[in-house]
C-alpha cells in the first residue's frame, strides 16, 4: 500500500473531505501518518466511516439523513476492500478478541495430531455409525461417545481410552440385548416415569412375579432365563449340533430327558417361555405398569416393552442397564471395536506425546500476553486452563484472570475484574484484546490499513509510552500501514517523533462550514524556536513571543523589570499604554543571546496598537485555519479589552492598584460583586477568565489547549468583548 485517496461527503458530520495519504515505506520511513484533529472536527467521524467499510455497511449523515453521502476510498487507485481495514476504537469495554483461539493454536502440532488421528477417526466413524444404527442414537441430543462415556462415568474426551479399557476386561455376553434401542428407553419422560416412586413400586411387583415364575419353572432359572434358552436353541441349530447326531439332556420333573432334535428342544423351551410370559398374574402386573404410560413418548415405550417384557427387570437398575446396552452394542460390532482399539493402541504413545506437548506449548497467544505483561503496568495476569483442548479439539479457551493487589493473588472472572479495575486499567485490558487482533492480522499476510482512534487516551504516561513502543514495532511490519487519529496534540507529537513520521505525513485537520482540510502540521518542533527565528520579519511572531519570553525571564531572573514590562502587555497596567516595539526589542536581544542584534520593525509603534491591529486583521478574514501565533495574539487582545472594560466600570483606582496577581480573576470577582444583575456581561467575562489564561500562560512544551480551541470561538469572544467597549 503506497497511496490512500479519500473523497468523503456527508459522512457522520464530515461535510466534505478530500485527501491523499502517503503510506509508502523505505529503509528510513515506515509510512506512518498521524492526524491531529481538535475535538469535534473530524476524528470520530472518519473512524466510523472506515469502520463501515470494514463491516461492509453504508455510511451516512446521522443528523441530516436526507443529504447524499459520497464515500470513495482508493488504495493505489483501486477501491479498498473490507479485509484491508482494521479500525481500533478509542475504547470499548465489552470488546473481546475473537482470535484468541486462533492464536492459541500451534498449527504444526495440530497437523501432527490430525494426521495421527485420521486413521483412528476413520475406524471410530465406522464403529459409531454401526452403534448408532443399533442403538437409535442419532447425535441430535447426545452422541454415541457421550452415551458410552457417561454410562461408565467418564469424560467424552476419554472415549478412546475407555473403549480400549473395556476391550481388555472380561464381561458377560450381553448380545441378547442387541435388538433393544437405547433411544426408545432412555428419554427424559421415560426416565422420569421409571424413577417415580409409584411406578417404581408397580415395576418391582411385576419383576417379583416374573422372577417367581422363573424360579418355579422346571427348566428356566434367573441365569438361564427364556432369553438365554432361546439363544442356546438358536446357536445349537445354527451350529448343526443335532444334525451331527448329538443330543442334549434336560431335567424335567427331577428326571433327565434326552432331546435328540432341534425342533423338540425348541418346542419345549418355547412352551416354557410362553408359560412365564402369559401368566395371568404377570399380565395383571404388566397392565398396572401400562396404565401409567399416557403421553406419546411413554406410549412408545409401552409398545416397546410389550414386545420386550424381558427388559422390565433391567429397568430397576437404569445405570447398570445403560452399561449393559453399551457393552451389547460394542459386542455385536466386536470386529469394528477391535479394529479401532488396535489402531488406537498403535498410535497411543504418539498421541500422548502430542497432547503433553500441546499442554506446555508456547503459542503466539502467550507471546502477546508476555509482551503485554512486560510493557503494561496492570494488577492482573492471564493464563489458559485448557490449551491442549484448544489446540487439539477446537475447544473454546478458558481464560483465567489472576488479580494481585500487592497483598495476595485471587482468581476472578472477567466481569469481576472489570468492576475492580481503574479506567486506565480497563483500557489496558482492551489494548490486550487489540494486540490479539493485530497479531492475528500478522498471520494473514494481507496488506492492512490500521486506523487507530486515540488508543492512548486517558492512560498514564508509562502505559501511554508502552502503546507508542508497540505501535512503533508493528509499524515496521511490511504489510501494515498505520493511520493515527488523535485529538491529543501531545500524543500526536510523541507518535510523530517516536515513529519517525515524515513531515508531510504529520497532519492537522482544519474545519470550515463547507469542508475539512488536512494541512501539514507546523508545530512538531520547538514553537518558540520557530518564532524566534522570524522576529525581524514576522510581526505576529514577535507579538506571540511575549508570553514565552515572560516565562523565560521569570524562570531565569525572577520578577525583574523585564518581567514587569512583559506582564504589562498581558494585563492592563498604567505602563501598558507606553510600551513600544523598541522596548521589547531590548528584552528580546538580552534574553535570546543568539538574537543580540535583531531589529524589529516599527520600533516606535506601541505594542498595544500592534496587538489590536493584528487582531482586527484576523477577524476581518476569519478562518478556522489560523495558526497558533494568531490565536495567542487574539487571546492577549481579548484579555486586555476585557480588563479595560472592567477597570472602567469598577472605577476604583485604589482597588486596581492593589492587585498583585491573578488580575483578570480579581477584576472579574469585583465586577460580579459590584454589578450582580448584569448577568450577560458576567457570563461573557467569565468566558474570558476561563478561556484565555491557558492560551497566554503557555510554554514551549504545553500549548495544546489553544490548538484545540476553535478559532471561531476566539473571533466571537473578541467581537463580543469589543461590543462591551462601545
Amino acid at each position: 500500500m503506497n497511496r490512500l485517496k479519500i473523497d468523503l461527503e456527508n459522512c457522520y458530520g464530515i461535510s466534505k473531505l478530500g485527501h491523499e495519504f502517503d503510506f509508502s515505506k523505505n529503509e528510513r520511513n515506515d509510512g506512518v501518518n498521524s492526524l491531529y484533529a481538535p475535538n469535534g472536527s473530524l476524528k470520530t467521524s472518519l473512524a466510523k466511516t472506515f469502520k463501515d467499510i470494514q463491516d461492509n455497511q453504508d455510511s451516512k449523515d446521522l443528523i441530516f439523513s436526507s443529504r447524499e453521502t459520497t464515500r470513495v476510498v482508493l488504495v493505489d487507485n483501486v477501491e479498498i476492500e473490507a479485509r484491508q481495514i482494521m479500525v481500533i476504537d478509542s475504547y470499548n469495554e465489552s470488546y473481546s478478541s475473537q482470535q484468541v483461539s486462533t492464536l492459541l493454536v500451534n498449527e504444526n502440532l495440530k497437523k501432527q495430531y490430525e494426521l495421527v488421528l485420521k486413521e483412528i477417526e476413520e475406524k471410530r466413524g465406522l464403529l459409531i455409525k454401526a452403534i448408532s444404527k443399533s442403538s437409535g442414537i442419532t447425535g441430535r441430543k447426545e452422541s454415541v461417545e457421550f452415551v458410552i462415556c457417561s454410562a461408565f462415568g467418564r469424560n467424552e474426551k476419554e472415549f478412546f481410552e475407555l473403549v480400549s479399557e473395556l476391550k481388555g476386561q472380561v464381561y458377560p455376553d450381553f448380545t441378547m440385548h442387541k435388538d433393544i434401542k437405547y433411544s426408545d428407553i432412555f428419554t427424559d419422560k421415560v426416565i422420569a416415569l421409571i424413577t417415580s416412586g409409584e411406578f417404581c413400586q408397580q415395576l418391582t411387583e411385576y419383576v417379583d412375579t416374573y422372577e417367581k415364575l422363573i424360579r418355579d419353572s422346571p427348566i428356566l432359572t434367573k441365569k438361564f432365563n427364556h432369553q438365554k434358552a432361546g439363544q442356546v436353541t438358536k446357536n445349537l441349530g445354527d451350529a448343526g449340533f443335532f444334525s451331527a447326531s448329538h443330543s442334549v439332556n434336560l431335567t424335567l420333573g427331577g428326571e433327565k430327558v434326552e432331546i435328540e432334535s432341534h425342533a423338540d428342544l425348541k418346542a419345549i423351551l418355547e412352551a416354557e417361555e410362553e408359560k412365564v410370559l402369559q401368566d395371568p398374574e404377570l399380565k395383571e402386573k404388566f397392565e398396572q405398569v401400562d396404565s401409567r404410560l399416557k403421553n406419546a413418548e411413554t406410549q412408545k415405550f409401552r409398545d416397546y416393552i410389550s414386545e420386550h417384557h424381558e427388559i422390565l427387570p433391567e429397568l430397576q437398575d437404569l445405570s447398570g442397564f445403560k452399561k449393559k446396552l453399551c457393552l451389547a452394542y460394542l459386542q455385536i460390532h466386536t470386529e469394528l471395536w477391535q479394529e479401532l482399539i488396535d489402531t488406537y493402541r498403535v498410535n497411543q504413545e504418539l498421541i500422548a506425546n502430542i497432547i503433553s506437548e500441546a499442554k506446555r506449548e508456547r503459542t503466539i497467544w502467550e507471546s502477546v500476553v508476555e509482551i503485554f505483561n512486560r510493557r503494561f503496568n496492570v494488577p492482573f495476569n492471564l493464563s489458559v486452563d485448557n490449551q491442549d483442548d484448544v489446540i487439539l479439539h477446537d475447544a473454546a479457551p478458558v481464560i483465567k484472570f489472576e488479580f494481585n493487589d500487592g497483598r495476595g493473588v485471587q482468581q476472578v472472572n472477567r466481569g469481576s475484574l472489570l468492576e475492580t479495575l481503574s479506567q486506565g486499567e480497563k483500557r489496558a485490558l482492551y489494548i490486550l484484546n487489540v494486540l490479539f487482533e493485530i497479531e492475528f492480522k500478522k498471520q494473514q499476510e494481507n496488506h492492512v490499513l490500521i486506523i487507530i482512534d486515540d488508543i492512548a487516551d486517558s492512560f498514564d504516561y508509562k502505559n501511554k509510552y508502552a502503546i507508542v513502543e508497540y505501535l512503533k514495532d508493528i509499524s515496521k511490519f511490511s504489510t501494515f500501514s498505520l493511520l493515527m487519529l488523535t485529538h491529543n496534540f501531545d500524543f500526536h507529537r510523541t507518535i510523530s517523533s517516536r515513529l519517525s513520521v515524515k513531515r508531510q505525513n504529520r497532519l492537522m485537520a482544519v474545519r470550515t462550514n463547507e469542508k475539512i482540510v488536512l494541512n501539514q502540521e507546523k508545530y512538531q518542533n520547538d514553537v518558540l524556536n520557530a518564532w524566534k527565528n522570524k522576529l525581524g520579519v514576522c510581526e505576529v511572531c514577535l507579538l506571540a513571543c511575549i508570553p514565552f519570553v515572560r516565562n523565560l525571564v521569570e524562570y531565569c531572573y525572577g520578577r525583574n523589570k523585564y518581567y514587569t514590562t512583559l506582564t504589562s502587555l498581558l494585563h492592563l497596567k498604567p505602563e501598558t499604554m507606553n510600551i513600544k516595539i523598541k522596548d521589547i526589542q531590548i528584552i528580546y536581544r538580552d534574553v535570546f543571546k543568539d538574537k543580540a542584534r535583531v531589529e524589529l520593525a516599527d520600533s516606535e509603534m506601541l505594542v498595544k496598537d500592534k496587538l489590536f491591529e493584528q487582531s482586527e486583521a484576523l477577524t476581518q478574514h476569519a478562518t478556522d485555519s489560523i495558526e497558533l501565533e494568531d490565536k495567542v495574539i487574539l487571546a492577549i487582545a481579548i484579555r486586555l479589552n476585557a480588563e479595560d472594560f472592567m477597570i472602567g466600570k469598577i472605577n476604583d483606582a485604589v482597588f486596581v492598584e492593589a492587585i498583585t496577581s491573578n488580575q483578570t480573576y480579581a477584576l472579574f470577582s469585583k465586577y460580579s460583586e459590584t454589578f450582580p444583575t448584569e448577568l450577560e456581561n458576567i457570563a461573557l467575562l467569565d468566558q474570558v477568565n476561563l478561556m484565555t489564561p491557558e492560551n497566554i500562560h503557555l510554554n514551549s512544551f504545553m500549548y495544546e489547549p489553544i490548538l484545540d480551541m476553535s478559532a471561531h470561538h476566539l473571533y466571537k469572544l473578541y467581537g463580543d468583548i469589543n461590543a462591551l467597549m462601545r
